[in-house]
């Protein structure tokens, strides 16, 4: 009896290791096709459609170890739905890739601080997800946005310059300019905090003049630092009635890459022209990141009433008096 019963016992046994081994075997062994091929996960598609797809075009060799892999991990509901690219790999590395959502279907969206709408145009036509920059720009205004959000509501017909976040975005292949614009709306509320705006509210200035300061420092200044001083300069320069003179804001309309202005470039009768026209330009003349909209909030009073970027270096350069300016502009400039 206890032979027979140890015989069973040898044989149940040795059965589940051939069954192991087997498991194991089919588990690791790739599946037949070469090259790259895409496979698609719809929304709300369950573990058997899938598994039975990835039969059907060759992706696995059994549906039931792909199944019960998913299963003993307690994953068979945490497929992500999207666009893969797959190459020739085994049932575990192709379980997990659907797990993990290691799709291709998204693509890096870069936007640097102080880069302009147009370059955005330029961005989203590259990775094909406009292809006309006109309709871009005239979709991209306030009013198309503002029942959206609460910080457009104030600002009157304009387009969205200085509200568009700079940072790197994951985007959907397939998403909208659109899609791209609320991403970039949404990563701006997030970075607006409440104590931001309840200090712009308290220094009696709104957040559409904040930010015309802050993307004329990001494009004037290099450190916190010193975009701090500068836009405690150009504030009081605004308090006094004295002209901003700030050549950024007449490059904006100019285009080009020209760092010096010509005397005939000056003479442009715009509201841009900051030496013409006293205050800010109508509108930001880019769109800044969080350390320009700070410094054009927490800005720093100084005795200093100029400044002008080193030629070679690009350090900012104080000066407290016109006469020093002109000095710093023969020995910085020259």
């Amino acid at each position: 009896m206890k032979k027979i019963i140890f015989i069973t016992l040898t044989s149940i046994t040795f059965i589940f290791a051939l069954v192991g081994l087997f498991f194991v075997y089919e588990l690791y062994t790739k599946a037949g096709f070469g090259g790259e091929k895409e496979f698609v996960v719809v929304k709300g598609e369950i573990l058997s459609d899938v598994s039975q797809r990835l039969l059907d075009q060759k992706f696995i060799k059994s549906k039931f170890i792909f199944e019960i892999y998913l299963r003993l991990k307690r994953e068979q509901g945490s497929i992500q739905a999207g666009t893969y690219i797959l190459t020739p790999m085994n049932t575990k590395e192709l379980a997990d890739t659907l797990v993990w959502g290691k799709v291709d279907n998204e693509i890096e969206l870069k936007f640097t601080e102080g880069q302009t709408l147009e370059d955005l145009a330029k961005i989203l036509l590259d990775k094909k997800i406009i292809t006309n920059k006109k309709d871009f720009l005239d979709f991209a205004k306030v009013n198309n946005f503002k029942d959206d959000y609460d910080f457009l509501k104030d600002i009157q017909d304009a387009n969205l310059e200085g509200f568009l976040f700079p940072d790197t975005y994951l985007i959907y292949k397939d998403a909208t300019a659109e899609d791209v614009i609320k991403k970039m709306l949404d990563n701006f509320g997030n970075k607006l905090t409440p104590a931001l705006q309840t200090e712009i509210t308290a220094q009696g200035k709104t957040l559409y003049d904040v930010l015309k300061m802050a993307s004329i420092l990001e494009r004037e200044v290099k450190t916190e630092t010193d975009m701090k001083l500068a836009a405690g300069i150009l504030w009081q320069r605004m308090v006094t009635k004295m002209a901003l003179q700030v050549d950024s804001s007449l490059k904006y309309i100019i285009g080009g890459n020209n760092p010096s202005l010509t005397l005939n470039e000056l003479d442009i009768d715009s509201p841009y022209n900051t030496y013409k026209y006293l205050g800010l330009p109508p509108t930001p003349i880019g769109n800044p990141g969080i350390k320009a909209i700070r410094a054009a909030i927490y800005s720093e009073k100084s005795d200093y009433w100029y400044y002008l970027s080193a030629k070679d270096s690009g350090e900012t350069i104080f000066a407290k008096t016109y006469e020093e300016h002109k000095q710093n502009i023969e020995k910085y400039l020259k």
